[in-house]
């Protein structure tokens, strides 16, 4: 983390190609700096709400935020799911 100037640790398990990207050089002595991913800090909101049975699709929550969230929103993940028993 120091050498690359890397401020959060949990990026090295990170899949994204903007982060994998930054440490692939033609030579392996080239210096490294990392390059923030976003010039915004990261931000996770959950969001919790009643949706009736049978007439929603995921993919219009998603389609949804992106419309009014646009750029600033990087990834949206469906993390549980509950279903009332009656």
């Amino acid at each position: 983390m120091i050498l690359y100037d890397i401020p959060d640790i949990r990026l090295f398990w990170s899949e994204d190609e903007r982060f994998l990207k930054q440490f692939i050089v033609p030579h392996i002595w080239q210096k490294i700096k990392f390059q923030p991913l976003s010039r915004y800090p990261p931000l996770i909101n959950d969001i919790s709400f009643w949706l009736p049975s049978g007439t929603y699709s995921k993919n219009d929550f998603y389609d949804l935020a992106r419309t009014i969230g646009g750029d600033l929103i990087e990834k949206i993940v469906l993390v549980d799911e509950f279903t009332h028993p009656k």
